[in-house]
């Protein structure tokens, strides 16, 4: 299991993807509150109306948001118009070009709750600790159950 886990996030990392957690229901019923959203970089001159997208809030920069793009906004740099699925009305401040951090490719369903919950201390325990403490749990059984070397006789 930790092998596949190790695998898997070792890819993601390789090709370049990211993880981000769905932290309100502004997007459902697609992409559903707690779910944990797999994110792929994307040129800001390759976003497309109907594109989930993930950027920096214009008005909170520190947050993260994923919207969908809606229409293109005319000007120098590039700017889009986002709306969340579930919001009745688009956001009130256009995206920038450099504000868009990459491009929603799928999501895992409430796996995004587990990482949220997961920060700080506690991640590393879990994340680290633990594999590390099976990981030499498993050894010394292995190494207690080995037979032992026969002796060389001198």
């Amino acid at each position: 299991m930790l092998a596949v886990l190790a695998s898997a996030l070792g890819a993601a990392f390789l090709l370049g993807l990211r993880f981000q957690p769905i932290e309100s229901g502004s997007m459902e019923p697609g992409l559903r509150e707690g779910a944990l959203a797999v994110v792929a970089h994307i040129d800001a001159a390759d976003v497309e109306p109907g594109m989930t997208i993930v950027f920096a809030d214009p008005l909170a920069p520190d947050r993260l948001v994923a919207h969908r793009a809606v229409a293109a906004l005319p000007g120098e740099p590039p700017a889009w118009r986002t709306k969340g699925d579930a919001n009745a009305q688009p956001d009130p401040v256009p995206v920038q070009a450099g504000a868009i951090q990459g491009r929603v490719l799928w999501a895992i369903p409430a796996l995004g709750r587990v990482v949220t919950a997961l920060r700080g201390p506690q991640a590393i325990v879990l994340l680290v600790g633990l594999p590390l403490a099976l990981l030499v749990v498993t050894e010394i059984r292995a190494w207690r159950g080995r037979p032992p070397r026969p002796r060389r006789a001198a």
